[in-house]
């Protein structure tokens, strides 16, 4: 199973556990000892999916995968949030696209609600 919940994270399974993976973009040209070419172009950025949790393989282990996803998504997307309301406003709205993403590739008897 290998399953992109956002734009920047996956869950997938070994047949063990579950695995959150985290998509960071790398910028060859931030690495410390990085010395430009005169004339060569600059390096090209890449994408990396690092692991950054792992969950049990069972029901609960799924739900505590995806709440987890849910919550990093909010903090990363609330950075600039300065009140616990702002912070819960960008959370329900993380919320639903996750849910709306699971829900979309799902069948038609299928849905998710977290927190029920």
């Amino acid at each position: 199973m290998n399953v992109q919940l956002t734009a920047n994270y996956a869950l997938r399974s070994d047949g063990t556990q579950f695995i959150v993976s985290q998509r960071k973009i790398v910028d060859p040209s931030k690495a410390p000892g990085y010395k430009a070419v005169e004339g060569a172009p600059a390096p090209e950025l890449r994408e990396r999916w690092d692991d950054v949790a792992y969950y049990p393989l069972n029901a609960v282990g799924l739900h505590v995968a995806l709440d987890s996803v849910r919550v990093r998504s909010a903090v990363a997307a609330a950075d600039s949030a300065e009140t616990l309301a702002e912070f819960m406003a960008v959370l329900s709205t993380e919320t639903a696209e996750l849910v709306s993403a699971i829900n979309a590739a799902g069948s038609l008897d299928f849905t998710v609600k977290l927190g029920a």
